[in-house]
């Protein structure tokens, strides 16, 4: 459909990013390895990333049930 032009959502947008630079880190493992146990060198331990997300969601969390708990019923 040449003459119509569509806008891409947000969460598309975001998914092609993420699939852009997933693809050239797996590129990036296949072709030169050492290169990526370097950048795996950088990278936090496993359970720090868990203690992350944990933190992140419950702050998230917290923050929506206080809205519920403030609306008018």
């Amino acid at each position: 459909m040449a003459g119509r032009q569509e806008q891409t959502c947000a969460t598309c947008l975001k998914l092609r990013m993420f699939l852009t630079i997933a693809g050239g880190l797996i590129a990036g493992i296949y072709l030169q390895p050492g290169w990526a146990t370097a950048v795996a060198g950088l990278m936090p331990a496993p359970l720090t990333i868990g203690w992350g997300i944990l933190g992140v969601g419950t702050v998230a969390f917290a923050t929506r049930l206080r809205q519920h708990l403030r609306q008018p019923r």
